[in-house]
């Protein structure tokens, strides 16, 4: 009986299966970075499978994801189809034309506008993503 109750030593796939999963939930939401960080730490240094089960015992097993939508992309594959069909080639050209002016017109005009917020929205990113890596502390070996 004593062999049953005996803790599985982790590999190291286990470990970094659990820091994925720690991480997916961080994404989620449900954990905090400095959560995210001693957690991940305790899985890098955990011995055993309990050790890992214990580091995520209080979150779901899986976040859902959600599967993308098949039906509107067929509808709009469809609709197209159906406008290729019904329209005359002409009418699609001069349309196509006439939409491409004005996406270059609004492009130039409000250059003022969405250049700064690109580059706003740039730097959010960049700052978002080397706050969301777990650092690490390396400590110095004493002489």
């Amino acid at each position: 009986m004593a062999i049953l109750q005996r803790d599985v030593r982790a590999s190291d796939h286990d470990r970094e299966a659990a820091v994925a999963l720690l991480k997916t939930h961080y994404a989620d939401g449900r954990l905090a970075e400095h959560e995210l960080s001693w957690r991940s730490d305790a899985a890098y240094r955990a011995v055993g499978l309990r050790d890992l089960r214990l580091l995520t015992s209080d979150l779901p097993a899986a976040p859902r994801r959600r599967r993308p939508p098949v039906v509107p992309l067929a509808l709009l594959v469809l609709a197209i189809a159906a406008w290729l069909v019904l329209v005359p080639l002409e009418v699609t050209l001069a349309l196509v034309l006439i939409f491409s002016v004005l996406t270059m017109l609004a492009g130039f005009l409000l250059a003022p506008v969405w250049i700064p917020l690109l580059l706003a929205f740039v730097a959010y990113r960049v700052i978002r993503a080397r706050s969301a890596q777990p650092q690490r502390h390396h400590r110095s070996a004493v002489i």
